[in-house]
């Protein structure tokens, strides 16, 4: 049996969830041309545009490096699910291989990774660009158990801070429940 030692779960150093943008410094030209009607504004909206894309992908590329770097680093595992004592079910071990799938698709990585239950489930279900993680998962489970996952369990997910172990359970209930 695997215990929780073999692999930490994914910790980020960067600010979670990732900044957004930070407002344009005072007196830059964007500040100047909020001021002036029409023209003016599109050229602001235009050089807020073009700043706020160099800031987001240096800071989603950062954070997206810091996950995968993690995920790499556990290497591959035969049969990983399996013997993992956390996953003691038949429902949350194949539940567990439909999210590492998901992950690997969404991520650079070569092959899907091991979970551990305590990883965070936003950082492995965010992506920098599309965030399809929690589609695929969810349309995977309901294709898989002929059941509906409602779109908010992804949002109380999110907002709750689970872990991977919480939101499993969560598809496990409710494919027990159906």
């Amino acid at each position: 049996m695997l215990i929780g030692s073999d692999y930490p779960p994914v910790k980020l150093t960067q600010v979670w969830p990732p900044v957004v943008s930070p407002p344009p410094p005072p007196g830059c030209w964007e500040n100047r041309f909020k001021h002036i009607p029409l023209v003016g504004w599109i050229l602001a909206g235009l050089l807020a545009r073009f700043r706020k894309s160099g800031h987001e992908s240096q800071e989603l590329a950062i954070v997206e490096k810091e996950i995968v770097d993690q995920l790499e680093a556990r290497g591959q595992i035969d049969n990983w699910v399996m013997k993992n004592n956390w996953f003691n079910t038949p429902e949350k071990q194949q539940i567990a291989l439909i999210i590492s799938e998901a992950i690997g698709f969404e991520k650079p990585l070569e092959a899907p990774p091991p979970l551990h239950p305590q990883d965070p489930f936003g950082p492995l279900f965010w992506g920098p660009f599309d965030d399809l993680t929690p589609l695929t998962v969810r349309l995977e489970i309901q294709k898989k158990w002929n059941i509906h996952i409602p779109g908010d369990s992804i949002s109380l997910a999110w907002e709750g801070d689970w872990t991977i172990l919480q939101f499993i359970e969560y598809c496990e209930n409710s494919i027990n429940d159906a």
